[in-house]
């Protein structure tokens, strides 16, 4: 393992290569350089030999002394490695010849003279000439055996690169033991880093800048370690907290829902009886009150929508519904519902439409109808005399659509400048004795910003007090054709045609038996039977037939939703339809209701035009599973 880990080492492979080509090319200089010496050399030992030996070789050759060329064979036989010598005339004949016992006396070694030192099968060939007072007499052919000179050669490079050798082997495998090594140990603990499992201590024993990376990677691993430990320990508090926060959520919902219904339940008695009332012939003064306690009603359920809306637009639950809008038509029905106010303190209401909008854009026009309603209303509610505006303005057509600006303006009180920042806050109003003057839940303009931030838009304001106040927002809607708008007649709200139709009112609030019974007269229907919850309402269908059930979703025993589902698998010969009553008008419980198995939805307070509206159409339908 240790093997395999070294022969992966790169940085090892490329020293060990660097080092290895470093002394290959050492090899070859000193190769290079010891051969050139010793051929120098050679070269200066037989000049001198030959030099040294002139006056005997002239004696020989010139003067054909058969002593002397005998004593010059002598002497040229002390040298091993001159295995012959050839002297010529400076005609180019051989005058005298000299071999070595181990080589053949052949003259066809001496024929060719050529002036220097070269290289002959393997040996060396010395040609020069021999100088007697500075000119030539004799020319001489000497073969000198190389063998000695590759011995010098090897020995001189032996003499010289094994210091060497033995410094690279050393260092090496000091890199392989002290680098390499504790390198690759550092690299197999490094996934280890952060679980507090990293063993370093064989490396920390070293020395040098390995050791100092391990003790970082030490460290690394502790800090790490402990700070994972915090997380971990800062997550589960999280979890805690989450769970936690979604447990109030949940009961927050909740809370929500059972407050819309008890708050609700009574109102949708008081209006409801209200729009009885309306139905009945009263002399004027008797109308006028009906009509006071029907704007009193309508306030206080004002209020309760406000707290609704803002509870359903903090939890995230609200959505925008994208239909075709007549600017127009929004402009007019957003200012008739402050006429009456506008016309108790002569108010004059005014708009400003641009000409260059077209007839209708694509957009929620409940959310935005919502926004105008709260700017308009505190425009007057703010507003003792003068004048409250609405105007829209085209700003700009562009590929992603038209920008359009809604400003409402009005001649009030108007808000100081430090107070401005802080009106669109839950609940705040710009002065803590506006809600005791003019009243309100201090939260329109908060849903109004929100509503408008869901848009993609913001809300802003710019005020003078005691002069004018001013609040703006520019919406992105595209432009769409004009849609055809059938006029329907206003319905008569008569189901007298229905009157034999069985209905069942499950209700647990007296009061609310006694006004959905006088609200089902109205409309001509007279076959009622009341029960007080589900359990007695599932009694009373397996006894006799039922045409339709107006279900409360709340009541004590069994509510609505379970008394449905328990309906809908009974063996019955004829399944009523099932219509939901219910105070808890948040989003999801239209959804729950459906799921159910009823067949409608009616929020309280029971409006009687919406009430016809679900009659009718479940007579005419009945259930459809």
């Amino acid at each position: 393992m240790e093997l395999e880990r070294f022969t992966k080492s790169v940085i090892f492979k490329k020293i060990a290569v660097i080092m290895g080509v470093v002394m290959m090319l050492s090899f070859m200089a000193t190769l290079y350089i010891t051969y050139t010496s010793n051929t120098h050399r050679i070269s200066k030992d037989i000049q001198t030999v030959m030099n040294s030996s002139s006056q005997l070789i002239i004696d020989a050759t010139i003067f054909d002394n058969t002593e002397k060329s005998i004593e010059l064979n002598r002497l040229f036989s002390n040298y091993e490695e001159i295995g012959s010598v050839a002297i010529y005339d400076l005609n180019g004949n051989l005058v005298h010849f000299y071999t070595n016992y181990t080589m053949h006396a052949t003259t066809d070694y001496h024929l060719d003279y050529k002036e220097g030192i070269s290289i002959y099968k393997g040996d060396y060939k010395l040609s020069y000439s021999l100088d007697f007072n500075n000119l030539p007499i004799l020319k001489y052919v000497v073969f000198y055996f190389s063998s000695n000179v590759i011995k010098a050669i090897y020995t001189q490079l032996i003499l010289l690169l094994f210091p060497f050798v033995v410094l690279l082997v050393y260092t090496l495998y000091y890199m392989y033991r002290e680098v390499t090594l504790p390198l690759n140990h550092l690299i197999g603990e490094l996934p280890k880093v952060g679980t507090g499992q990293v063993s370093v201590n064989s490396v920390k024993k070293l020395e040098g800048e390995v050791t100092v990376l391990a003790k970082e990677i030490d460290y690394a691993d502790k800090c790490i370690y402990l700070h994972g430990l915090k997380m971990e320990a800062l997550n589960k508090k999280l979890e805690a907290r989450t769970l936690a926060l979604n447990k109030a959520l949940t009961i927050k919902g909740d809370f929500m829902a059972n407050m819309s219904h008890e708050i609700r339940t009574p109102m949708n008695g008081v209006l409801g009886f209200i729009q009885c009332l309306e139905a009945q012939p009263l002399d004027d003064e008797a109308k006028r009150q009906v009509s006071y306690i029907k704007e009193s009603a309508q306030s206080l359920l004002s209020i309760i929508n406000e707290i609704l809306d803002y509870s359903k637009l903090e939890s995230g639950n609200v959505t925008l519904n994208y239909t075709p809008i007549a600017i127009t038509e929004l402009v007019r029905s957003s200012l008739m519902t402050i006429k009456y106010e506008a016309e108790k303190k002569s108010i004059i209401l005014d708009n400003n439409i641009d000409p260059n909008l077209a007839s209708h854009y694509l957009g929620d026009e409940c959310r935005i109808k919502q926004i105008l309603t709260n700017l308009l209303g505190n425009a007057v509610k703010f507003t003792e005399h003068g004048k409250v505006t609405l105007s829209v303005t085209l700003i700009n057509k562009t590929k992603n659509g038209t920008c359009i600006h809604f400003t409402v303006k009005d001649t009030g009180i108007g808000i100081d400048l430090e107070k401005q920042i802080i009106i669109f806050d839950s609940y705040t109003q710009a002065d803590g004795s506006i809600s005791r003057k003019y009243g309100g839940t201090g939260l329109g303009l908060s849903i109004s910003n929100s509503l408008c931030k869901l848009m993609g838009s913001k809300l802003e304001v710019k005020s003078q007090p005691s002069v004018e106040t001013e609040f703006y927002f520019d919406v992105q809607l595209d432009e769409v054709a004009v849609p055809i708008v059938v006029k329907k007649r206003s319905p008569n709200f008569n189901l007298s045609n229905y009157a034999n139709k069985h209905i069942l009112v499950a209700e647990d609030s007296m009061v609310n038996q006694q006004l959905v019974k006088a609200l089902l007269k109205t409309l001509g229907l007279t076959t009622i039977s009341m029960v007080s919850d589900g359990i007695q309402a599932i009694d009373f269908i397996k006894q006799q037939k039922v045409d339709l059930v107006l279900m409360d979703c709340q009541m004590p025993n069994m509510g609505g939703l379970e008394a449905t589902k328990a309906i809908r698998v009974l063996n019955l010969c004829h399944q009523p339809s099932i219509i939901a009553l219910t105070a808890n008008v948040l989003d999801d419980e239209k959804t729950r209701c459906l799921t159910a198995g009823m067949n409608d939805y009616i929020p309280k307070p029971i409006e009687r035009a919406k009430l016809f509206s679900s009659l009718k159409n479940a007579f005419e339908n009945g259930y459809k599973q």
